[in-house]
């Protein structure tokens, strides 16, 4: 459809021509005016930039790229564009440098400039890190990897290895510290003074946050003092900082004092640079100076075509009536064809979200056998250590008590002192260690006795004398069969909350409540101990194994907690009723 509106434009054009219409309606600068003026800003701007006038770059670098936007040349303003963004980064306007290089990302992209579309990636992910938006740097050393990185240039080959050893944590840090070394050699050897900062900089965030100041320190000072050649203003303000932190965690105080001064002092020049009027016009302009050129040019059309329909001849009325008759006829047909790409799309959006549902089905059914075989293996492997601690190791146990018994029978006229009471006693409480261990990885009580009564036998086990469980059924009169995979489910999920409850909240009192309503079960346990914050709480095995199980079982989990006033977990498990077989 793109490719017709063209073709009608184009003949519309040529009818103008023909009819004498169509002139040109404004002058330029000629070809040699415009290279001679890009030749003086290429040269002020190299100028300023090696006298490290970065903030007096700006303007002029500005008047570089609107001069490449007027010559339609793309590459080289965006080229200017990232210097620019290079400066900003210089100066600490992260959010300016970030604006300028999302430009150059999404042209490089669309033109297929493969490695500068990685440069700008890289830059963007540098950044995002620098103000600590740890997603985002992760999303554009992702964009970067599509494009394999490490295949293109040495430069970039090793641009990619420092961040890929920053961001990513399969690395151990041995291994982070080995990759940024042979970056930092490779740097050094190339005179790549950037990159030779950027790993500095990493280095010493490493082994600050593994506690290592002094480590920290040293690598910041390497950092600083590349900073201070470069005059790369923002960043030793920040190094300052973070030599004043590691400092600060040596208790050297008046060395880190020093450093804060420093801090302060850079910080008061960025802020005389950035509050520059000059500058903040010309950045306003810039910005704004396109949309007026579009504006004239609208204007300056539009006058044209009224003093050239004044003109107009009989002649040129019927040429447009002629054009009218032909635009009318492109409309129509655009029309057609539109209607027909509309239902095209219809069908294809539906299609798309008939796949989509298909796809999710797919995957929620896979990771449901996952999960089914995950925790049908964790029953097997219980299942298999109950019986050896009950066979072997509660044999072996029962054993020794009654060879012990009869010792001490034989021996009934031996004087009885502590010590073998003690061996008798811790005898007994092996056995039944062993015992309820056993009990808790294969409840046969379950078989024996029935879920409710199975968990009551289980909450008399965890019990302790400053510790009451409540324990409360409702529904359960004419209870619904329950198959026997799901009863163990909702064993060990009440087993690991009532054990969390006992061991963790340091609770007097703890409530469990199991209610058949209907087609379904509600789990409630409840304790008055001390709570948790949900948002810093670890996450171990014991609530993955119990969202797990829940998950599997089509359920639904909430907790409610604050410090100081308990914790409560309801959870709601549809049932399905099951028809025993017919007997023979």
């Amino acid at each position: 459809m793109n490719i017709l509106k063209q073709y009608c434009f184009r003949l519309i054009i040529l009818l103008f021509a023909n009819a004498g219409i169509c002139q040109s309606s404004f002058l330029s600068l000629s070809s040699d005016e415009t290279l001679a003026k890009e030749d003086s800003l290429n040269i002020k701007i190299r100028s300023l930039l090696d006298n490290f006038y970065y903030d007096s770059a700006i303007v002029p670098l500005l008047n570089l790229i609107e001069l490449h936007l007027e010559e339609e040349d793309g590459n080289k303003a965006h080229a200017g564009r990232y210097q620019l963004a290079k400066i900003y980064y210089i100066l600490g306007s992260y959010s300016k440098a970030i604006d300028n290089l999302e430009y150059c990302q999404i042209y490089y992209k669309q033109n297929q400039i493969n490695l500068d579309y990685v440069k700008t990636c890289h830059f963007l992910c540098w950044i995002n890190y620098k103000i600590e938006n740890k997603e985002m740097s992760q999303y554009f050393l992702g964009q970067t990897e599509l494009e394999k990185p490490t295949t293109n240039n040495p430069l970039a080959r090793n641009e990619h290895l420092l961040l890929t050893a920053l961001l990513k944590d399969a690395q151990t840090f041995d291994d982070k510290i080995s990759t940024i070394g042979g970056v930092l050699k490779f740097s050094k050897e190339n005179e790549q003074s950037d990159m030779q900062v950027m790993c500095y900089e990493v280095l010493g965030d490493l082994y600050n946050n593994s506690n290592n100041s002094n480590q920290a320190c040293l690598s910041y000072l390497k950092c600083l003092k590349l900073c201070e050649e470069l005059r790369y203003l923002n960043q030793v303000a920040q190094l300052n900082f973070k030599i004043h932190n590691c400092l600060g965690a040596q208790e050297k105080y008046k060395e880190a004092n020093d450093f804060l001064l420093q801090y302060i002092s850079a910080k008061d020049t960025l802020l005389r640079l950035n509050q520059n009027e000059i500058l903040i016009k010309s950045e306003k302009n810039f910005i704004n100076k396109t949309l007026r050129e579009e504006k004239i040019e609208l204007a300056q059309d539009k006058r044209l075509i009224e003093l050239k329909a004044k003109r107009s001849s009989f002649t040129q009325i019927g040429l447009l009536f002629t054009v009218g008759g032909i635009l009318l006829a492109v409309f129509l047909i655009v029309r057609f064809y539109q209607q027909r790409l509309s239902a095209s799309e219809i069908i294809l959006k539906q299609n798309e979200q008939i796949n989509k549902q298909k796809f999710k089905e797919l995957e929620n059914s896979i990771m449901l056998n996952n999960l089914e075989s995950m925790i049908k293996g964790q029953e097997e492997e219980r299942e298999r250590i109950a019986k050896d601690l009950h066979d072997s190791l509660g044999g072996l146990l029962s054993t020794i008590k009654l060879r012990y018994d009869n010792l001490t029978h034989q021996y009934s006229n031996a004087q009885v002192t502590s010590d073998i009471v003690k061996v008798h006693d811790l005898i007994d409480e092996a056995c039944a260690e062993v015992r309820n261990i056993s009990h808790d990885l294969k409840p046969g009580a379950l078989e024996e006795l029935g879920l409710t009564d199975a968990i009551q036998d289980m909450l008399n086990r965890f019990e302790k004398d400053d510790q009451h469980i409540i324990f409360q059924v409702y529904g359960f009169d004419n209870p619904q069969e329950i198959d026997s995979t799901t009863m163990i489910y909702i064993y060990r999920i009440v087993q690991e909350l009532v054990n969390n409850a006992s061991k963790h909240s340091k609770a007097r009192e703890i409530l469990v409540q199991l209610s058949l309503i209907s087609d379904q079960l509600e789990i409630i346990v409840e304790d008055d101990g001390i709570g948790f914050d949900e948002k810093n709480a670890r996450k171990g095995m014991g609530i993955d194994n119990i969202k797990s199980r829940v998950n599997y079982l089509k359920g639904e989990i909430s907790t409610r907690t604050e410090i100081d006033k308990g914790t409560s977990v309801y959870i709601v498990i549809p049932l399905q009723s099951q028809e025993k077989p017919p007997k023979n």
